[in-house]
């Protein structure tokens, strides 16, 4: 094992550590999420004035900004689905994910496109948030199915189902900034 794959390994551990503190209980994490999704969905409200606006310290807009959250969301919902059907786990990509300057690079297919209006990203955003939802009212406590995230390893349904709630409310805090001017 080289020093880089051993700071990755702890990296994806000190990760998983916060995943399990966070929401402890299946019902917790129901709460949480649906908590981040109705917050979500606030905030765009209120960021519509900015919409095409960069948000502070970043190089997307408030559009682009909730295109990656509403991709990362579908992601999720589709992986926690997998995870808590009878479906076969067939082997996948596991490449670690990319920083740069400290930050999380979005993998490819969760970087934004070009600014949409809300109207057009609305309809996906409620598919993924019946799905999310769905799957956190069915995800057990523990399994041994898991799935890879490039940054964190391996994770459960709930897992997957907490980091999508975090992943929300970190993005939330940006267009947040951005409403208050």
């Amino acid at each position: 094992m080289t020093d880089n794959s051993a700071s990755l390994q702890d990296q994806q551990a000190e990760q998983r550590q916060l995943l399990r503190a966070f929401a402890p209980t299946p019902a917790e994490v129901q709460v949480r999420l649906a908590r981040e999704l109705d917050a979500f969905e606030r905030v765009v409200e209120a960021v519509q004035p900015h919409w095409n606006t960069t948000l502070p310290g970043r190089e997307w807009t408030a559009a682009q900004e909730s295109d990656h959250i509403i991709r990362v969301n579908a992601g999720t919902a589709r992986i926690a689905a997998l995870l808590l059907s009878d479906k076969p786990l067939r082997p996948t990509d596991q490449t670690p994910g990319v920083m740069v300057d400290g930050k999380r690079k979005a993998p490819a297919g969760l970087e934004p496109g070009p600014d949409q209006a809300w109207a057009d990203l609305s309809a996906v955003h409620a598919q993924t948030r019946a799905a999310l939802l769905h799957a956190a009212a069915h995800a057990p406590e523990t399994s041994e199915r898991t799935f890879f995230h490039p940054y964190m390893g391996q994770l459960t349904a709930l897992e997957w189902l907490k980091m999508a709630a975090l992943h929300m409310r970190q993005h939330r805090k940006q267009l947040e900034a951005l409403a208050r001017g």
